[in-house]
């Protein structure tokens, strides 16, 4: 790098970490309006190869400053709270007692120092790793922004999406297998029964739905992720119902990222410390994503306690090779609830829900600008996305000038 470039490098590594800590320094008990930074470049037709070369370096130096700062707490790379609100356009940003706010019109965002729990539109989300404050603002792991936050707030910049052609459902258990059970049934007999309702919305939809199992019988869960695996352009939800005491509520699972731990205890998850990457790992974004459609749309729907999306290392999960959701419908154990989830109707209902859910994630996933879309969270005015919170210890892509504006969506549970 020659003297004078690495100058202005630094300059420009300079003033983005001015800016936020002009930003973080900001008295924040009431709500503050964020700038928005807005880069507009002009071409001359007959120098264009070489205007698109400076503007791709202009623009990856200005990502580098304004982006991300990136702040070392307890062993990990955290981001504060007005950094995400500046980066995914919040208007508003408010502080309170450790709880921060993020609003806009139809996207929203809290959180609360000292806990390991995030609401994005309204839906609970279990973070891998605590929330932090740091005196003047609060701290979010770059995790949590990398593989939730980004996946649920612009789930249609994931990488190459694809329509769903086919979804793959998994009653639990099976056979000798009864799964959990209480006076009105066993879990084996209604996961299966809300497969069914979920696979007749499903076809009628237009989707080609597989069955794990298609009547009374054991399946090993390896039978049962190499069965899913074999279908492209497909999902793969795993119905389950819980049994824990007096606990009532809904739960959903994505597969636990590499490096982190799950934050679920369950006797058919593999060791804690195995953090290893595995194939459902490949898809990190997309389980999210779908995990969050489905579990918005249930709660929609149902009256039923959010009880959050979490990260797990459910075998079932661990070596799919398609996007895939453990979705927990209830706690049989649970008398007001048991007794629920033994009437048809609410298993026909937690069905359709179901699968409107897939629909959700299906459109959201892949909403361009041309197209429409059902889902409330619909945004037209957010520009280019530039750079993600996962980058900055990657090579930086520099962005296509000539990629037309479009618009972002966030998961939720739809009108």
């Amino acid at each position: 790098m020659e003297s004078s470039e690495a100058e202005t490098h630094l300059q420009n590594e300079k003033a983005g970490r001015d800016y936020w800590q002009r930003t973080a320094q900001r008295a924040v008990p009431t709500t503050t309006h964020l700038p928005v930074i807005r880069i507009t470049a002009t071409f001359q037709p007959m120098r264009r190869s070489l205007a698109y070369v400076i503007g791709a370096v202009l623009i990856c130096k200005i990502a580098l400053a304004e982006d991300w700062t990136v702040i070392r707490q307890q062993g990990r790379d955290y981001v504060t709270f007005s950094n995400v609100a500046h980066f995914y356009k919040f208007p508003e940003y408010t502080r309170v007692s450790q709880t921060v706010s993020l609003r806009s019109d139809r996207r929203g965002i809290r959180a609360q120092a000292g806990t390991s729990e995030l609401y994005i539109n309204g839906v609970r989300f279990f973070t891998d790793f605590p929330i932090l404050s740091a005196g003047t603002d609060e701290l979010v792991s770059a995790m949590d922004v990398s593989k939730i936050v980004e996946p649920i707030l612009q789930p249609s910049r994931m990488k190459n999406p694809h329509k769903i052609e086919t979804v793959v459902l998994d009653p639990g258990h099976g056979g000798l297998d009864s799964g959990a059970t209480n006076r009105w049934g066993t879990e084996k007999a209604f996961a299966f029964d809300v497969a069914q309702y979920a696979r007749q919305q499903l076809t009628r939809a237009g989707y080609k739905v597989e069955m794990t199992r298609s009547h009374d019988t054991f399946v090993p869960l390896e039978d049962r992720t190499a069965f899913a695996s074999r279908f492209r352009n497909a999902v793969f939800i795993s119905i389950h119902f819980n049994y824990s005491g007096v606990a009532e509520g809904l739960e959903s699972y994505a597969l636990a990222p590499v490096g982190v731990p799950s934050n679920a205890g369950k006797a058919n998850e593999v060791s804690v410390a195995d953090v290893r990457w595995c194939s459902g790992n490949a898809q990190d974004e997309q389980n999210i994503a779908l995990a969050a459609a489905v579990h918005a749309t249930v709660l929609s729907k149902m009256s039923m306690f959010d009880r959050g999306v979490k990260h797990a290392r459910f075998h079932v999960l661990r070596n799919v090779k398609i996007p895939g959701v453990l979705i927990e419908c209830g706690f049989l154990s649970s008398t007001l609830e048991g007794q629920r989830i033994a009437t048809a109707q609410f298993r026909q209902q937690v069905g359709a829900a179901i699968a409107q859910g897939i629909q959700h994630y299906d459109a959201a996933v892949n909403y361009r600008a041309a197209g429409a879309t059902t889902l409330a969270s619909a945004k037209t005015t957010l520009p280019p996305h530039t750079r993600s919170i996962s980058e900055p210890l990657a090579d930086y892509v520099p962005v296509d000038l000539n990629r037309p504006d479009q618009p972002s969506i966030s998961i939720s549970g739809g009108e």
